[in-house]
């Protein structure tokens, strides 16, 4: 019975990178192939986010500072997405209440 030395470890250890690579390399190949042949997914239009009536504007006192006013959007945003978690929304216009 032959000894494994650190010279067949290596050779090993080599082999097993390259199979890795090469499956790795021939998935790729695949995803890249199958979106060449599927395309583009149609463009999703883009419904005007309607308000709900029930909600009362926030009124911000004018020394509010930038970084507070990021927060609160941010903040708004997060509560818009989790009462409809389907639905994709972006922040268009920031605009304080007086």
């Amino acid at each position: 019975m032959e000894t494994f030395n650190l010279a067949d470890g290596l050779i090993v250890t080599v082999v097993a990178m390259i199979v890795v690579f090469a499956v790795l390399a021939a998935l790729w190949f695949l995803v890249e192939l199958v979106h060449k042949l599927v395309g583009e997914p149609a463009g999703v239009a883009s419904a005007p986010i309607h308000q709900q009536d029930d909600v009362q504007p926030v009124v911000q006192e004018p020394g509010v500072d930038e970084q507070r006013a990021k927060a609160a959007a941010i903040t708004a945003l997060i509560a818009a997405y989790e009462a409809h978690p389907a639905k994709k929304f972006e922040i268009v216009d920031v605009t304080r209440v007086k």
